[in-house]
């Protein structure tokens, strides 16, 4: 292609890919590949994994728009966003397979599967948005600490760091996460 094809909403965008246009989906490629690839990166998953995710985030946003009752209610951005994130999350585990033992890190409350499933989930799933809102190396970092039990040995050694720079970071992540999840209405009362 030799232009730089650019389209004036994201609405035009959508009815070119509906009409299977070659040119609408090299633009999706060329200005949607990177946020989801280093979606998948930040999560440790190899290039080829982040290829596989695209391919079926695409496969997702083909099938969604095709249907009639289909309306874009956020950026196109922010719901390919939405599509990876929620194909990450199949592809890791869902997230109630997450420990729920720290207290500290999740901040659930008194809710668990048993006590109140719905309330439980959507808890649980408004601190995973919060944790997609901190920085990569945050993000590695709790997630190596609290989901995957490494020591604070084995962190700095994966993540280059010192063992005494791991522990002010993961406290500094942990604030950050903290203070966004009692930001939400759902944890206003913890």
């Amino acid at each position: 292609m030799n232009k730089a094809l650019e389209y004036e909403s994201d609405e035009v965008l959508l009815d070119a890919l509906r009409k299977n246009d070659p040119a609408a989906f090299e633009f999706l490629y060329r200005q949607y590949y990177r946020m989801v690839t280093s979606q998948v990166n930040d999560r440790g998953l190899s290039d080829a994994d982040a290829q596989d995710i695209f391919q079926e985030v695409l496969l997702v946003l083909v099938r969604t728009i095709q249907r009639p009752d289909f309306g874009l209610t956020a950026k196109l951005s922010t719901f390919l966003f939405a599509i990876a994130r929620n194909l990450l999350l199949k592809k890791s585990g869902k997230p109630t397979d997450m420990p729920l033992d720290d207290e500290s890190l999740l901040r659930l409350g008194h809710q668990t599967p048993e006590t109140d499933p719905a309330l439980f989930e959507e808890r649980l799933n408004t601190v995973v948005d919060c944790l997609a809102l901190l920085d990569s190396d945050c993000c590695t970092l709790l997630m190596l600490s609290f989901f995957e039990k490494r020591s604070q040995t084995e962190i700095a050694q994966t993540m280059g760091y010192t063992e005494a720079f791991v522990k002010v970071k993961k406290h500094r992540c942990l604030n950050y996460l903290r203070k966004h999840v009692k930001q939400h209405p759902l944890f206003k009362d913890e």
